[in-house]
């Protein structure tokens, strides 16, 4: 199989950064600008070049330094997460419910995609656990 197209002066690693980047900042711009469609759209398609252009390369894209930090930022992530979601949604349910606040409609589906998310999380740990 041919090597994948690189553009000259960069390198296979940011070109496959530059991929889910530019379809982020697409996704967050459009989404902003009102167009959900086309957001989901347009991240969808660079996300899809960027994994055929992780999956089309001969030589590995991520070494093991590479890895090990990806696996500690995505565990730092879901820390950061996992600690703010534990502060922010029960006081906010805790203020709501005294009736300091009103419950704001657009904080529900984060609040139930943090809540799937976690139990996915936690899903994936008895599965991790079960394996060794």
């Amino acid at each position: 199989m041919p090597e994948t197209i690189t553009l000259p002066g960069v390198s296979p690693r940011l070109t496959y950064v530059g991929l889910w980047a530019v379809g982020t900042v697409l996704y967050v711009g459009l989404l902003v600008a009102g167009y959900v469609i086309s957001a989901a759209v347009g991240f969808g398609l660079f996300a899809a070049a960027a994994v055929a252009y992780h999956h089309t390369r001969e030589a590995p894209l991520f070494d093991e330094r590479d890895r090990a930090v990806l696996q500690a930022a995505g565990a730092n992530t879901i820390s950061v997460f996992g600690i703010g979601s534990a502060i922010v949604f029960p006081t906010t349910a805790a203020l709501w419910a005294a009736g300091v606040i009103r419950w704001p409609d657009w904080l529900t589906p984060i609040a139930l995609f943090v809540g799937g998310f976690f139990l996915v999380w936690l899903a994936m740990v008895a599965l991790a656990r079960r394996e060794r």
